[in-house]
């Protein structure tokens, strides 16, 4: 049986529902209402309108995914939703998967400009909207992650996992809790893939990435975890544990019996403003 969508709270929330009446008309198959809706110059509605009159969208064809500017995230965005209602529909798949081709083929093109736009960051300024457009293409592909997880399309969730985690390292660097989560990720689906190789370069990638952050919890034997370590030390582990199973090696069993440890730890937040109320007068 083949595993589609089904309209629960999150996808309902994502596809804003009761706030664009594009989706609940795709969900219906509403076709001559939704043909009815006015335009939105040359946004996700108009590319709608577009295949369902002529089974093409030039709109798709012709759009310069390339050049990052304000307003193409969002588009992204709204295709990625697009692709949730036309599954959720289910009996437009052809539209669906001319929608799906479409992202497949920017995709690519689209990372790698993220990548040049973003090169040397943090410790190089970069322009707020490149980062910001550049997350909205992240949180598109978080959606299609989900999405194909849940058709469990295998190919498609390699493809557009290894794409959200090209982006994560562009922009994110500096928050080891989503690297270390994304890169893990990563290595998961490209074993699953048959690429062992790679998967072991994002597991030792990971692991280069978080390791201090073990360390320094070594060191400060009084400290617990908070929330992003917890997600940062776990990381950590499964990059451990998974490098020791394809390696067929124990090199990291103390490494994560230490991380164990940590993990039993109560995180205390200490305010290292505060005056010391034992100082002299």
């Amino acid at each position: 049986m083949e595993n589609r969508l089904t309209l629960n709270d999150d996808i309902k929330t994502f596809l804003e529902i009761d706030n664009r009446p594009i989706w609940k008309l795709i969900i219906e198959n509403d076709i001559d209402n939704l043909l009815a809706l006015p335009g939105d110059d040359e946004g996700v509605l108009d590319v709608v309108k577009e295949l369902f009159s002529n089974g093409e969208s030039q709109i798709l064809k012709e759009y310069d995914f390339e050049t990052i500017r304000e307003s193409n995230g969002a588009f992204i965005r709204d295709l990625v939703r697009l692709i949730f209602a036309l599954d959720i529909n289910g009996t437009q798949d052809e539209v669906l998967k001319k929608v799906a081709d479409s992202i497949f083929d920017f995709l690519p093109v689209l990372i790698e400009q993220i990548q040049k736009e973003t090169f040397g960051y943090p410790a190089r300024m970069v322009d707020n909207y490149i980062l910001s457009e550049a997350a909205l293409v992240r949180a598109a592909l978080m959606s299609l992650i989900y999405y194909y997880k849940v058709r469990q399309d295998i190919d498609a969730l390699h493809f557009v996992t290894v794409m959200r985690t090209t982006v994560t390292l562009a922009i994110m660097r500096n928050y080891k809790n989503i690297v270390g989560h994304d890169m893990v990720e990563t290595a998961g689906i490209k074993e699953k893939v048959g690429e062992t190789e790679a998967a072991l370069t994002f597991y030792n990638g990971a692991r280069d990435n978080l390791k201090n952050e073990l360390q320094w919890f070594v060191e400060s034997p009084e400290m617990g975890p908070n929330e992003d370590d917890v997600a940062v030390l776990k990381s950590l582990k499964e990059a451990y544990m998974s490098i020791d199973r394809l390696n067929n090696t124990a090199e990291y069993t103390k490494a994560c019996s230490l991380i164990d440890e940590v993990l039993t730890r109560e995180y205390v937040e200490f305010d290292f403003d505060e005056e010391d109320d034992g100082d002299d007068e």
